[in-house]
């Protein structure tokens, strides 16, 4: 709402910054085709030896994308309950 009392549409936000690790998917989807447990932390340090020097977020976003949905491990999750 503005001071008038009115409801205000949201504004839009435009599109934002080019993807940093958006040309280091291609590389990331066969390393996770090959090995789909393969940990994010290493291919952060893979992707990493070949230039990448954005921020680890963006780049466990992408993972998260790429692997989609994943069966969840119930025995590592009941371990979770009794720590």
């Amino acid at each position: 709402m503005d001071g008038s009392g009115e409801v205000t549409p949201p504004r839009l936000r435009g599109a934002g910054r080019p993807s940093t690790v958006a040309p280091y998917a291609p590389q990331v989807a066969q390393w996770l085709h090959e090995d789909p447990d393969l940990p994010g932390v290493e291919i952060l340090r893979r992707v990493r030896l070949v230039s990448y020097r954005g921020g680890k977020s963006a780049l466990y976003e992408l993972v998260r994308r790429l692997r989609g949905r994943r069966p969840v491990n119930r025995a590592r999750r009941s371990l979770r309950k009794w720590q």
